[in-house]
């Protein structure tokens, strides 16, 4: 009785695991553009549209965003790069 009792609690355990929102939605080692004439960082697949200068730069979501406090200004790379968590489940399934 109390071996089944450890095993369903292992097993409850680990699917609040996966449905917890525990995941970062953007990961902090996520590669992006920054334009540093604008101070701003765009995601990499919206950089025809973002109509940056020359003076650009690849550097992790973390390093602009806390280091060089960079900011998003278009709304692509906003809705690409999004702010909170999610769980591990959906970001495993969107993946």
């Amino acid at each position: 009785m109390n071996k089944k009792f450890l095993w369903l609690f292992l097993l409850l355990f680990l699917i609040l695991l996966l449905f917890l929102p525990l995941a970062d939605r953007t990961s902090g080692s996520e590669r992006v553009i920054i334009d540093h004439n604008k101070r701003q960082l765009v995601h990499p697949a919206c950089f025809d549209q973002a109509g940056l200068t020359n003076y650009i730069d690849e550097v992790s979501y973390a390093r602009a965003t806390e280091e060089l406090g960079y900011k998003i200004k278009d709304e692509c790379s906003a809705k690409r790069l999004e702010k909170g968590r999610e769980s591990v489940i959906s970001k495993i399934l969107k993946e």
